[in-house]
């Protein structure tokens, strides 16, 4: 997904990658461009990678192993290790409190989903500026949805001067409307008949 980049990339796909296929849009925001590949895509599992952070070799792989060896199982995570672009200065690296260990990463990057799972939950949230993957996953711990925690690193997470947690300064009090909704949808689906209170998350 092309979400209204100006810095070439639709024109380095067509040269260096013939065989991807490459839909652009105006720019919607991050949401609106998954959910936009999530309708696109015809396959039975779902992944997602931001621009600026990488898989490793082995994710997809060991992930829809997981889920074949399991159908029961809706998402399977990996670990996330943080890592410093090389552009980052020595000073700008001693500006940034992020762990460089090896973590439990669930984030969108380090998923693999069930295509009929993730439509039970439904689409990523297009109005939220931040969050939107916390108030999926919110979603889906409330439908219980089974989870594992793989062990292996499938994520690493590029940390450089752009990232948006860096560059939006507000984005913290952003999350709070989305914390404050899922506890209203987690007390609502408690009070139903018949459903007890979803596990924590």
């Amino acid at each position: 997904m092309d979400d209204g980049s100006s810095d070439g990339t639709a024109e380095l796909v067509a040269e260096r990658f013939p065989t991807i296929r490459l839909i652009r849009q105006m720019r919607t925001g991050h949401p609106g461009a998954r959910n936009r590949g999530i309708r696109e895509s015809r396959g039975e599992f779902l992944s997602f990678v931001d621009q600026d952070d990488l898989w490793s070799p082995e994710k997809t792989e060991s992930q829809v192993r997981c889920l074949l060896h399991d159908p029961a199982l809706d998402l399977v995570f990996g670990h996330i290790h943080n890592f410093f672009s090389p552009e980052m200065t020595v000073e700008d690296t001693r500006r940034v409190a992020a762990p460089m260990n090896s973590l439990p990463g669930q984030l969108q990057g380090a998923m693999l989903a069930r295509r009929r799972s993730f439509e039970r939950v439904g689409p990523f949230n297009e109005f939220r500026d931040v969050g939107d993957f916390l108030e999926w996953y919110g979603r889906a711990m409330v439908l219980r949805l089974k989870v594992h925690m793989q062990p292996e690193t499938v994520l690493r997470r590029r940390i450089h001067a752009g990232n948006h947690q860096r560059t939006r300064t507000d984005r913290g009090r952003g999350y709070l409307p989305v914390l404050k909704d899922l506890l209203d949808l987690r007390r609502r689906a408690a009070s139903r008949p018949g459903i007890d209170e979803p596990p924590e998350s």
